[in-house]
């Protein structure tokens, strides 16, 4: 099996291989380490890092309220230097290999082995899409997982980097129950389902697995229980109130 190191190289060196920047078009490269976040906008013509920005000296807030400031940071340094218009490297960060299962059929002429790969996609902002590739080898599962996921795409309703309320799903054997957490509560869930909320951008929540551990029925449960949340100001519109009274009564 690919390490996870390797596999994001891969990612890395075809996402370069399409992407450069230019002075007129520079590239915004986003890199995230365990501690902290960094974005640098760069003409790969020349060489050349114009400007950067950080999540250093940032403590206030969860994680995706300090990435906002960097992005706001690095956005500011940018048109100050009379850059307009950018093209995004996300840095082989926004899919996700949930699992990869490995296949053998035996036959006359010898052993021949085929690779499933469960695939999620995000922009760590509310979208998120789920794809199966199949292939016999590993990169092109991958790559096809994330072909079927980029198609499949839902929009979340992630409220204050957690969701907005309580609810019960299941597919096939799995059946999972998803509870809101406050912020620094982290993400309380393991294996597929942890996956799928830090690809959704989800930080707080807390979550419990009831029946099948199936990596592909998980993933499906947890997309459709998140499908069938509604968010605060939805809720408030159809019951015709204000969103500060469908929480507080």
């Amino acid at each position: 099996m690919i390490s996870k190191s390797d596999r994001r190289n891969k990612i890395k060196a075809r996402i370069r291989g399409r992407i450069s920047g230019t002075p007129e078009r520079p590239r915004l490269c986003v890199f995230r380490s365990n501690k902290q976040i960094y974005a640098q906008v760069i003409d790969d013509i020349a060489g050349n890092t114009l400007v950067s920005a950080s999540s250093k000296g940032i403590t206030e807030g969860n994680k995706s309220e300090i990435a906002a400031k960097v992005g706001e940071a690095v956005a500011k340094k940018a048109i100050e230097a009379g850059i307009t218009t950018v093209v995004f490297d996300r840095n082989g960060f926004k899919e996700r290999l949930v699992a990869i299962n490995r296949t053998t059929k035996v036959t006359k002429g010898g052993r021949t082995f085929t690779f499933a790969a469960i695939v999620v996609v995000g922009d760590g902002n509310g979208i998120i899409g789920y794809g199966l590739g199949k292939a016999n080898e590993v990169t092109t599962a991958i790559s096809k997982g994330t072909e079927v996921a980029k198609k499949n795409l839902i929009k979340v309703p992630v409220h204050k980097g957690t969701i907005p309320h309580e609810v019960v799903a299941k597919f096939g054997g799995s059946r999972i129950i998803m509870k809101p957490a406050s912020a620094g509560t982290g993400v309380k869930a393991g294996g597929a389902m942890r996956a799928v909320f830090e690809t959704v951008g989800v930080t707080d929540v807390i979550c419990k697995s009831k029946g099948s551990s199936n990596p592909h029925n998980l993933v499906k449960a947890t997309l459709k229980a998140l499908d069938e949340m509604r968010s605060p100001a939805t809720v408030a519109h159809y019951r015709g109130v204000s969103v500060d009274k469908v929480f507080n009564g």
